[in-house]
């Protein structure tokens, strides 16, 4: 019985990936031995079928399928599904190709080949941010993060732009209110693949952020740095 619950509570992910042994050599019993129930699957012919009597918590998506193109899939499955997470797993790593996953839908975008730790933690993360929080709301500090993504709020209403970078991350810290976000999860849902990213960079880009909202608005961010985990968004 315990064993029955267990399985109750594992996230079902479907795996999209037109190569066999990739998929099924490599893929499929990292995700499964991580904990997850994982569906592979070739094309995205087979996902639409499998979905029609199936339920996924997220689907992780090859760029070049053989019928159609992964941003074509994330597109369209982001349009039914808005709680779905999607990770891009592509051989494709410039910065226009993550900008073009990120764009039509995908939560993540990772470069092959990837650390298994890093892909399992990026799949923790999205599923987090979609079926923890689906649609972060304001906190009892006032600040709020609209549900486009797009703009912060400040309590007094001064909304705030943010850039492509500013918005992964603070959706990935909204999920999460209170919790603190490692330095490696939020470093992974900015590019595919961590080792080419510096961690100043990031650093800055959370330095940049706070001085936007307080430049703009007149009041600190409550965005704060846990020391030797990454940060957290306390509001």
């Amino acid at each position: 019985m315990a064993g029955q619950g267990q399985q109750q509570l594992q996230h079902r992910i479907a795996v999209v990936e037109d190569d066999e042994e990739l998929r099924e050599g490599i893929l499929v019993p990292l995700l499964r031995d991580a904990g997850f129930h994982v569906v592979g699957l070739p094309s995205a012919l087979a996902l639409y079928r499998t979905m029609i009597g199936d339920r996924f918590d997220a689907v992780m998506l090859d760029v070049g399928l053989p019928d159609e193109r992964g941003t074509a899939i994330a597109r369209h499955l982001r349009e039914l599904l808005p709680e779905l997470a999607i990770v891009m797993l592509s051989g494709y790593g410039s910065a226009m190709d993550r900008q073009r996953g990120l764009e039509a839908g995908a939560d993540a975008y990772l470069v092959k080949p990837v650390e298994p730790t890093m892909l399992v933690n990026t799949i923790h993360a999205v599923l987090r941010s979609r079926l923890a929080v689906p649609t972060p709301t304001a906190g009892s500090s006032g600040w709020s993060l609209d549900e486009s993504g797009w703009r912060i709020h400040a309590p007094d209403g001064v909304p705030v732009q943010l850039t492509l970078a500013e918005q992964q991350i603070m959706k990935l810290l909204a999920a999460t209110p209170g919790v603190a976000v490692s330095r490696e999860a939020l470093i992974a849902r900015l590019v595919g693949n961590v080792h080419d990213f510096d961690p100043h960079r990031l650093e800055m880009l959370v330095f940049r952020l706070r001085r936007k909202c307080l430049r703009e608005t007149g009041t600190a961010l409550p965005l704060q740095t846990v020391r030797g985990v990454g940060y957290v968004l306390a509001w």
